[in-house]
């Protein structure tokens, strides 16, 4: 009964979640065509008003960097008609596929903005209080009175187009909209000011248009393992633990010291493989890991869900690498 009930604790607790360490990946820009434009130029946006949009939309853009250097040339809104002309080559040598890099106006950032601001809805809550107590301080009666709230409501909402200055054609158009939400009621303080609402949902509306339109950084929750049925000794359980607490504290490099040290002393199971194909995964040796992760998979002898998603993930990472290469200039 008692081992019952601590089962159930971790189901309906999550305390008892697997550990996991975690790695910062780049990822390709879902609009490939956008992502390999060098230079854009921001225009202006219908219905904004002050052209605040505009001005965060080439913040965002400008702000992009890959490798430690801006991924796009973002050519301001007072950059004169000569900058716009026939885009020029050069080489970058650094890169072992040297591929010419194109200058110039390439792509052209305009649209719309089809909603930006906020609102207040009214309603109430009901609250019950005593007014009725005995002498030694029970409520005897209570009433309810009703107090006004506001629910205030920010939307924001806006249609970037991306055009390809030497053909015209359109490389994306798509809306993106996001909210903000405070409520609160007169007798317990106020909801956030619309500024800040709306403030917020415009920077995560252009963030997911940033991302959608060149390659950003994501962060994986990489699983681990420390158990299995190989008869593990003393020694050995004691080195898996004391990695896996260097690796809930972020401290990696040490936990993968304490793996690799396990597997030399038991080979067996598929712990330990797996392990060491998270530190290869985390090293970004594809290969070792791939192959770690592999006899992993063989040890165990039937499907362990850790190890088909890092197999899978490995096949991803390949594949985002290969898009990667393309976008980049």
């Amino acid at each position: 009964m008692r081992h019952l009930v601590l089962a159930l604790c971790c189901l309906l607790l999550c305390s008892c979640a697997a550990p996991v360490v975690r790695k910062q990946v780049l990822i390709p820009a879902p609009a490939a065509e956008v992502a390999r434009l060098t230079r854009l130029r921001v225009a202006a946006f219908d219905d904004d008003d002050g052209g605040q949009v505009r001005a965060a939309v080439e913040s965002a853009l400008a702000s992009v960097q890959v490798d430690g250097r801006p991924y796009f040339t973002v050519l301001g809104a007072s950059a004169s008609a000569g900058d716009l002309g026939k885009p020029m080559q050069w080489v970058d040598t650094t890169k072992s596929k040297a591929r010419p890099i194109r200058y110039g106006a390439e792509g052209l950032v305009e649209g719309r903005v089809d909603q930006n601001g906020w609102q207040d809805e009214r309603y109430t809550e009901e609250r019950s209080e005593c007014f009725v107590w005995d002498d030694k301080g029970h409520c005897l009666r209570t009433r309810t009175r009703h107090v006004p709230c506001t629910r205030r409501v920010a939307l924001f909402s806006f249609t970037p187009r991306v055009v390809q200055k030497d053909t015209g054609a359109v490389l994306l158009s798509q809306e993106f909209t996001e909210t903000g939400q405070s409520s609160a009621c007169k007798d317990r303080g106020s909801p956030t000011s619309g500024t800040a609402l709306l403030a917020s949902a415009r920077a995560r509306a252009i963030t997911r248009f940033r991302n959608q339109v060149a390659p950003h950084s994501m962060t994986l929750d990489i699983p681990l393992l420390t158990e299995d049925d190989s008869g593990m000794n003393a020694q050995v359980k004691t080195l898996v633990s004391g990695g896996k607490d260097f690796a809930e504290a972020g401290q990696t490099d040490k936990a993968c010291t304490l793996w690799r040290s396990a597997a030399s002393k038991h080979e067996a199971g598929f712990v330990l493989p797996y392990l060491s194909g998270v530190c290869a995964e985390l090293e970004d040796n594809l290969t070792l890991a791939e192959d770690l992760y592999s006899q992993a998979e063989q040890r165990a002898g039937k499907p362990v869900s850790e190890i088909t998603a890092a197999l899978a993930r490995l096949r991803e990472t390949r594949a985002n690498l290969d898009k990667l290469e393309q976008q980049r200039k």
